[in-house]
This record gives structure tokens, sequence and C-alpha cells, in this order.
């Protein structure tokens, strides 16, 4: 039986993986029910989503990213706590839009159920000059679509 360690890194790779397969069910499978997504800084405003609100957010999105994909930076490190259920990630993604090339960086803090197979939590610290630009040109491009 795995240990919970061992659950966590297997838990948080198939967080990105699912990024990388760029579907709603895929970004989604790797959380439990009751997960919580919050996007931070928090001067962004941005609100944090539940699972269905993700899905939500996530189903536009992918009209405005034709091809997104997570590289886990720092020899795809990832700093984990197995005692107190979470981990860190530093990772960055890139994409294709019709508005801008999609380069952005992370930082995830993701907390786990008891046995590590689900994230309960998700903390991800973007870059917030990128964000702010690049969701200016994603909402200016809507708007010229409708």
């Amino acid at each position: 039986m795995p240990s919970v360690a061992e659950n966590q890194i297997r838990t948080a790779k198939d967080l990105f993986e699912g990024y990388n397969e760029y579907t709603a069910d895929a970004v989604l499978r790797s959380r439990a029910d009751n997960c919580v997504h919050y996007i931070l800084p928090t001067s962004l405003n941005r609100p944090s989503k539940t699972n269905e609100e993700y899905r939500e957010f996530f189903g536009p999105l992918q009209k405005v990213m034709h091809r997104f994909e997570v590289s886990l930076n720092l020899v795809n490190e990832i700093v984990n706590d197995p005692e107190n259920h979470c981990a860190a990630v530093h990772a960055s993604g890139i994409g294709e839009s019709p508005v801008a090339e999609y380069k952005n960086e992370y930082a995830f803090f993701l907390e786990f159920n008891e046995t590590g197979d689900k994230i309960t939590k998700i903390e991800e610290f973007v870059d917030a000059a990128f964000s702010k630009n690049f969701l200016a040109k994603v909402l200016e491009w809507q708007a010229k679509q409708n």
C-alpha cells in the first residue's frame, strides 16, 4: 500500500497532468468534492472557486486558450509534507491564444485529505502583472467576439 507521502506526490502530479490534458474533468479529478481553489495574491480580487465554480470558469477559458502546458520547475521537485498533509510546487504554464502568448509562473500550495489521494485546498499564486495584462486582452477580445 502506498504511503501518504507517495500518494501526495502522485496526486499533485496528477493535478498538473490534468491541466496538460486541458479538460475540466481532467483538471478536477484529483480534487476532493469539497476542494476550494484560491487565486492569489488577493490584490487580484479573484474569488475562490468550488469545483463546480471552477468547471464553469474553465469552459470559457478553453475557448480562449488553444493549447496549454504546465511544467514543474526546480527539476520537477514537489516540496512535500505528508505529516501536515500539504505540498508546495513551483510551476510554469505556457499556452496559445488569439490575444497573446500565455506565459505565466505559479506557486501552488496544496492541502490533501488524510490518505493524500485527493486535494482539499489549492492556493495558486500567479504572476500578478502578467495575469492582469492578459486578462485585459482576453476581455477586449471577448467583447469583439460578441
